[in-house]
């Protein structure tokens, strides 16, 4: 259970040379690693505001797939990113997705957490629910004791999804970014 929500794991393999992975649902949002099949659907959810904060500028076909490539390479090698596509239950259409970088921080007991929901189904908590999510592997499959969310000062809508989501604000830093608000919050 995390909150009042019911989550399930089911697990699946990503191809034949993959370990096992937890494909994990609350019943409206699905969680599973990023896969070329999803490449076209990503790109085209992406948006200026995701380019922004997310991206570093605007996608391409190409880079979306040499990214996707990156990912299926962690899964497949037990490396430190877990990308995964956030589903939608009802149809099964990617509407975004969040990553657990396990070594970002430099400290295995932290995960830094990132996410993106594109546009049409933002405002209905689904950030938030992937966050859950992503915890509950979190918890399941690593050591990690907490997860950090590293926020730039002005992206208020991801400001208010850490304070939502039941995340401490810890202070300002510096990043090779620029400012980021760190957020915290126990697995």
């Amino acid at each position: 259970m995390v909150g009042n929500r019911q989550v399930r794991h089911t697990f699946h393999n990503i191809s034949d040379r993959t370990r096992s992975i937890s494909n994990l649902t609350d019943g409206v949002i699905q969680l599973r690693p990023l896969t070329q099949a999803d490449a076209a659907a990503h790109l085209a959810g992406e948006d200026e505001e995701m380019a922004k904060w997310l991206s570093g500028g605007r996608s391409t076909a190409a880079t979306v797939q040499t990214a996707i490539d990156k990912f299926e390479e962690q899964w497949r090698t037990g490396g430190p990113r877990r990308a995964f596509g956030v589903f939608d239950c009802s149809n099964d259409q990617l509407i975004g997705f969040v990553e657990a970088n396990l070594e970002l921080l430099g400290n295995p007991a932290e995960v830094n957490v990132s996410y993106g929901i594109f546009f049409p189904w933002r405002g209905r908590g689904l950030a938030g629910r992937a966050i859950d999510l992503v915890a509950e592997y979190l918890r399941s499959a690593t050591e990690a004791r907490g997860i950090v969310l590293q926020i730039a000062p002005e992206n208020g809508r991801s400001i208010r999804v850490a304070e939502k989501a039941g995340f401490a604000r810890v202070g300002v830093h510096e990043v090779a970014e620029g400012q980021r608000v760190r957020y915290v919050r126990k697995l």
